[in-house]
């Protein structure tokens, strides 16, 4: 995830929009997708209070003043979301009207165009 980047985000919009991330499973846990200790540096949390602890560190380490919420080990959100590993959403007045879309010239999100929406819409 580009921590850095949500958080110019936030520090540019919050006094427009909430932001909340949510911090879901780990996309490169040793456990489970050993791709090299730079990456894969912990293991798959198997209780909510291993999940929280991860997600306190990530916090601390990316200095993120974002607010953040941390999903169940049902992995509710991102079930509903599809939000693994990462992406953003817009919802407004109770609606989903913005969901980051692959970009089809590589492998993964352009989070430009949330920056776009929410200048466009903010």
């Amino acid at each position: 995830m580009h921590a850095s980047y949500f958080q110019e985000l936030y520090a540019t919009f919050n006094h427009q929009a909430q932001f909340l991330l949510v911090y879901i499973s780990e996309a490169h846990s040793r456990d489970e997708w050993p791709i090299g200790s730079k990456i894969s540096f912990c293991d798959q949390p198997k209780i909510l209070q291993e999940r929280c602890l991860l997600a306190e560190k990530f916090q601390k380490e990316n200095q993120l003043t974002v607010p953040m919420a941390v999903d169940t080990m049902e992995n509710d959100f991102d079930r509903v979301f599809s939000a693994w590993p990462v992406r953003s959403f817009v919802i407004k007045e109770n609606k989903l009207v913005f969901k980051a879309q692959p970009d089809p010239e590589f492998y993964g999100y352009d989070f430009g165009c949330l920056e776009q929406w929410l200048k466009e819409n903010c």
